[in-house]
C-alpha cells in the first residue's frame, strides 16, 4: 500500500497562516515542505511546540494529524521492525488525538489502513530477518554470498587456464533450480553460470556445443527469459564472431521485447549498446545472405 496523500486539513492549515512561526518555515506557501526541509523536521517541531504548552485548541487536532502523516512518511522506507512498531504507535496515538480534538474520521480513515500495513510489513521484515539470521547460522553466509564464493574462484581459476576445475564450478552454480530451491533469488548468479559456459563453449568447442548450452540453460530457466537482461549484451558481445547469429538474433529480440514491455522505446540506451547491436545485426544479414 502506498502512503496516502497529505489529508485536506493539513494542507488547509499549513496554507491558512494559522501555524505558529517555527513550523510554518518548513513549508512553502502552497503547502509543500521547503527547500531542505522533511517530515522529520515537522515531527521534531510539533513536539517542540507542543512541550512548550499554550497550544491554540483551534488547531491542535490538525496538529497531532500532522505529525501523525510525518511519523509515518519517515516510516516508509525503515527497516528496522523494532522501530517501525514503536514509531507507528506513536503515530496511532497522534491520529486518536486528532480525532479527539476534532478532525473527522474521513480524514484519518487512510492513514489507519496505512498504520496497519505497516504493522504488516514490520511483521514480514522481522521474520525475514530471523529467516536470514537462521540462514547464516546454517551456512555461514547468505545464499548469494554462497554462490559468489564458486563463481569468483571459477573466474579466477579460468583466467589461470585450470579449465576443467572452471568448468566445473560454473556448472555446478548454473544448474542449481532458480524456482525451487534456497537459491531462488540468486536467478543472476545461475544465469551468469550459464553465460560462462556458452562463453567457453563458443571460444573453445565450436557453434555446435555453443548451442547445446544455449538449449540446455533455456530449458533450464523454463518460463524466465535466458540470460536475464542484466547479461544481455554482454553475452551477445562474448558471442560475436563464433558463428552464432542465431542466437544473438534470439538475445537481441528478446532483449527490445522486455524493453518494449517496461516502457523503454528508445532502445539500445547507450553507446555501448548501440556498438554490440549494429555488430549484432551486421552478423545476422550477414549470415542470412549467405544461407
Amino acid at each position: 500500500m502506498e502512503l496516502p496523500s497529505v489529508p485536506a486539513s493539513v494542507t488547509a492549515v499549513i496554507t491558512s497562516g494559522k501555524l505558529p512561526p517555527g513550523m510554518a518555515a518548513l513549508f512553502t506557501p502552497a503547502g509543500e515542505l521547503a527547500d531542505g526541509t522533511y517530515w522529520s523536521h515537522v515531527v521534531s517541531a510539533v513536539e517542540e511546540y507542543l512541550a512548550a504548552g499554550a497550544v491554540d485548541e483551534n488547531v491542535r487536532g490538525v496538529l497531532a494529524l500532522v505529525q501523525a502523516y510525518a511519523c509515518l512518511y519517515e516510516l516508509d522506507d525503515c527497516v528496522d521492525p523494532d522501530e517501525m512498531d514503536a514509531d507507528n504507535d506513536r503515530a496511532v496515538e497522534l491520529l486518536k488525538e486528532a480525532e479527539a480534538h476534532g478532525v473527522d474520521e474521513g480524514e484519518t480513515v487512510e492513514l489507519w489502513w496505512y498504520s496497519e500495513d505497516l504493522r504488516r510489513r514490520a511483521g514480514q521484515l522481522s521474520d525475514y530477518i530471523a529467516e536470514t539470521d537462521a540462514y547464516i547460522a546454517k551456512y555461514g553466509a547468505l545464499p548469494q554470498q554462497r554462490l559468489d564464493a564458486k563463481l569468483g574462484p571459477a573466474h579466477d581459476l579460468y583466467s589461470a587456464g585450470d579449465r576443467a576445475a572452471a568448468l566445473a564450478l560454473f556448472r555446478e552454480v548454473a544448474e542449481i533450480s532458480p524456482w525451487d530451491s534456497e537459491f531462488s533469488g540468486c536467478i543472476d548468479r545461475i544465469d551468469a553460470g550459464w553465460c560462462r559456459l556458452l562463453h567457453d563453449a563458443a571460444h573453445v568447442e565450436g557453434p555446435e556445443a555453443t548451442r547445446k548450452i544455449w538449449q540446455e540453460a533455456r530449458a533450464h530457466f523454463r518460463a524466465a527469459r535466458f540470460p536475464v537482461t542484466t547479461h544481455s549484451w554482454q553475452l551477445v558481445e562474448m558471442l560475436l564472431g563464433t558463428g552464432v547469429p542465431d542466437i544473438i538474433e534470439v538475445i537481441i529480440y528478446e532483449w527490445l521485447e522486455a524493453a518494449e514491455e517496461a516502457g523503454e522505446s528508445d532502445v539500445p540506451v547507450s553507446e555501448e549498446q548501440h556498438r554490440i547491436f549494429q555488430l549484432a545485426v551486421a552478423e545476422i544479414e550477414e549470415s542470412s545472405e549467405s544461407g
